[in-house]
């Protein structure tokens, strides 16, 4: 049992018409709770008679919870600023896969209802910060949920990456790039590059290389207060920095790119004990033994 949230912010997609079309009936029905509900002024603009919202990132400031309606993307978005303001986040999947939802639609208003009642737990969610700095000194940072990715801007071509972890030298990667993932982005874009399946909650940090063109580069574990730091080599092609899918920035040859832990954390609610495992095996059809075929009679 954790203490039930008194004030709850909403944010989503306000692309998706089935988000904004739930928005009325939804805060209705919080505030028939006895609740607080305040929207994000982007999705506020796209429904009727739910107020002006406010910006997300003024709304984490002032809630106990923030509702996150849509799929991953949003939900990476979300992260972002509730891991900045200390704010828990419930996600409900109104996209595809979903995995980063607790969960669907359909089912919406039961977990609400649990949610509101304190019946729920949180999940502590490490985050990834990754930081270029420039040879004049210039720097630029973004904060991610899931990964941080070194990759060549033309996606035919590939990268010479110098890797340390910490002071060590690793050795060079020549591949189509390097992910830098959290164990909640384990299952995301270094799952598809190969690498493996964490527990989000285990504090590491994953480096997968993006095909690489020696089987002498494997993915890795390393320490979550361990640093990876990179230096994208000359004579291949020019490489950029991408947060998350969402945040990027074009690299030039003698940036030096730290890729950490971040300062800050995002914790997810959780209603149920061991939801990963049961998102793995319904999600990702994970150790499911193939179907056998039946004999044509």
């Amino acid at each position: 049992m954790t203490r039930p949230p008194q004030h709850l912010g909403i944010f989503g997609n306000r692309e998706k018409p089935e988000v904004r079309a739930l928005l009325p009936a939804l805060a209705r029905w919080i505030r028939g709770q006895g609740a607080r509900v305040t929207l994000e002024a982007g999705i506020a603009r796209g429904a009727r008679g739910v107020g002006a919202g406010v910006p997300l990132a003024k709304l984490v400031r002032n809630i106990d919870l923030l509702l996150v309606l849509g799929g991953d993307g949003t939900m990476l978005h979300a992260s972002r600023a509730a891991g900045q303001a200390g704010v828990p986040i419930f996600g409900v999947n109104l996209g595809g896969l979903g995995f980063l939802t607790e969960t669907s639609g359909d089912a919406l208003y039961p977990a609400l209802k649990r949610l509101l009642r304190g019946d729920f737990e949180l999940e502590r969610r490490i985050m990834v910060e990754a930081r270029a700095r420039s040879a004049t000194g210039r720097s630029w940072t973004a904060i991610g949920l899931n990964d941080a990715v070194i990759h060549a801007r033309d996606r035919s071509r590939v990268v010479a990456i110098d890797v340390r972890i910490g002071t060590m030298p690793i050795g060079t990667l020549v591949a189509d790039g390097l992910i830098v993932a959290t164990p909640t982005g384990s299952t995301a874009y270094s799952l598809s590059a190969g690498g493996p399946i964490v527990r989000p909650t285990i504090e590491a940090l994953l480096a997968t290389p993006i095909s690489p063109h020696t089987f002498a580069f494997r993915p890795l574990l390393v320490g979550a207060d361990e640093s990876i730091r990179t230096r994208v080599r000359e004579g291949h092609a020019p490489a950029a920095l991408t947060v998350d899918g969402q945040r990027s920035r074009n690299l030039s040859v003698r940036d030096e790119v730290t890729i950490r832990r971040a300062k800050t954390h995002v914790d997810l609610v959780v209603l149920e004990h061991g939801s990963f495992y049961q998102v793995l095996r319904t999600k990702l059809a994970w150790a499911e033994l193939p179907r056998t075929r039946q004999p044509r009679e």
